[in-house]
């Protein structure tokens, strides 16, 4: 029955119910009818009481019938009436394709649950819109990054193969496609990066870490690379949080990385608890984020207009903001008023006790 198709089912069950009470009404009624003719009647009457109780089988058993053909029939027939708009919207949303993302399905006046369907079902249309517009920006916005270092690497080995070099002129032409196959291969390694953290939902893979010892490895880290800055550490010892500790790794390092590339003077790294959140503040002293990409910050392949000069892919603010989604948490970006930029992240506190931990 499974196999029918809904109306007919809808139908079937129907007209099963409607036989089953037309059924029980006729021999009720039959029932009834003799019991007040055998208790009410008299002997010399009980001919033309098994005659009238004939009569009425008779009729039971022509007009029931009919009955039954024509509630069957309406009910066919109202069940399509009422199906009807839902085969209306399968045809639509079957008429939607790639190259038609932005087309919607027809919302019936009232607020039934037809009504209540195709509003769900154009959201869930918008959300996949959505999906579907990023993805395509992502591969576009990805292919023009890898695009640059490939078009210079391979106009410098044309160039080192045009004529005969000397030797130093092949060094710096190696030393140049080296620059670029180091870029290319930080880039595919951020793709893949950010590609697994997307696919990440709820229930992935973290552990209890500690976050004082972290920032300090990535301050001591951040003062070897840039001995000229100021570089603190400022956070509770025993605070923990529930994350992967590579992936904590790499969106604090991409904070502190951001602010040594962009910013000056003093960077100083953050963390305090707050409503079963732990926030991670990146701060520095330098001229802070144009007014206009503040909004844009955490995008793929955005960098500030100031920035384009730099080594950056503009990847690692939105890695950071990925990892804090899948964590379960939180990320933003602000000026200070003071001067500088705020970049940080949220993430929930583990729960489980814990022991106190050392600072270094």
């Amino acid at each position: 029955m499974n196999r029918l198709p809904l109306r007919l089912r809808l139908t079937a069950i129907f007209a099963l119910v409607m036989a089953l009470v037309l059924t029980g009404t006729g021999y009720i009624t039959l029932s009834r009818f003799g019991e007040s003719e055998r208790e009410y009647g008299t002997p010399a009457r009980l001919a033309a009481q098994q005659e009238a109780l004939d009569d009425l089988r008779r009729e039971l058993l022509t007009f029931l019938p009919i009955v039954f053909v024509i509630a069957t029939i309406g009910a066919y027939l109202l069940t399509g009436a009422a199906l009807r708009p839902v085969e209306r919207m399968r045809a639509q949303a079957a008429a939607v394709t790639e190259d038609t993302p932005g087309r919607r399905l027809d919302v019936p006046p009232g607020r039934d649950e037809i009504a209540r369907l195709a509003a769900t079902l154009n959201d869930m249309l918008a959300r996949l819109h959505a999906a579907l517009e990023r993805e395509r920006r992502f591969v576009a916005d990805a292919g023009h990054e890898l695009r640059t270092p490939l078009s210079m690497l391979q106009a410098e080995i044309e160039l080192a193969l045009r004529r005969p070099r000397q030797a130093a002129e092949l060094r710096a032409a190696l030393v140049s496609a080296l620059e670029e196959t180091v870029r290319l291969v930080q880039l595919t390694e951020e793709l893949l990066l950010l590609a697994r953290t997307d696919r990440t939902r709820p229930g992935f893979r973290a552990e209890r870490v500690w976050v004082v010892p972290l920032l300090h490895r990535i301050g001591d880290r951040l003062a070897k690379t840039a001995p000229d800055r100021r570089i603190t550490v400022d956070c509770p010892s025993d605070l923990a949080v529930s994350v992967a500790e590579e992936r904590l790794a790499c969106a604090v390092t991409n904070l502190a990385d951001n602010a040594l590339r962009h910013g000056h003077g003093h960077i100083q790294i953050s963390a305090d608890a707050h409503g079963g959140q732990a926030a991670i503040h990146v701060r520095d002293d330098g001229p802070g984020f144009p007014p206009g990409f503040l909004p844009h910050a955490f995008d793929r392949f955005t960098q500030a207009d100031r920035a384009r000069s730099t080594a950056g892919t503009g990847l690692g603010l939105a890695i950071t903001a990925a990892i804090a989604r899948a964590a379960g948490g939180t990320y933003g970006a602000a000026n200070r008023h003071d001067g500088g930029a705020d970049v940080w992240i949220t993430l929930p506190i583990a729960t489980t006790p814990v022991r106190r931990h050392n600072t270094r």
